[in-house]
């Protein structure tokens, strides 16, 4: 017997997570350059400027990908899915989204601030 969607729970629960870091980020963001909190790469950690728009950003952008993965979660409950499929693509899909997130977030980044 088969209670919950698999793909619709990991979806939900993730989104979730996703939205509620974003927001604490966007809350209480990091005021300096750390190599502990906040959205770290090298690109955001080029000078102090770059990190302060990172932070804005990428909390921004964090709780949108949240947003959508709640909302594909609910869409994926009335799809019916065989349950080892589910958790496949459930996986694959919270592994796929930050990653283009993280994509999307450096190239803005590098038009934004190029190198000097």
């Amino acid at each position: 017997m088969e209670i919950v969607n698999p793909l619709a729970l990991i979806l939900v629960l993730t989104g979730i997570i996703f939205y509620l870091a974003g927001f604490i980020q966007a809350k209480w963001p990091p005021k300096k350059i750390n190599h502990f909190y906040g959205y770290r790469t090298s690109t955001s950690m080029r000078n102090q400027e770059i990190w302060e728009f990172a932070q804005q950003y990428s909390s921004d952008k964090t709780q949108k990908l949240g947003g959508y993965t709640i909302l594909l979660g609910v869409l994926a409950f009335f799809i019916n899915f065989h349950q080892m499929w589910a958790i496949w693509v459930g996986i694959a899909l919270v592994t796929l989204l930050p990653v283009l997130m993280i994509i999307q977030i450096e190239k803005e980044l590098k038009n934004r601030f190029p190198k000097e």
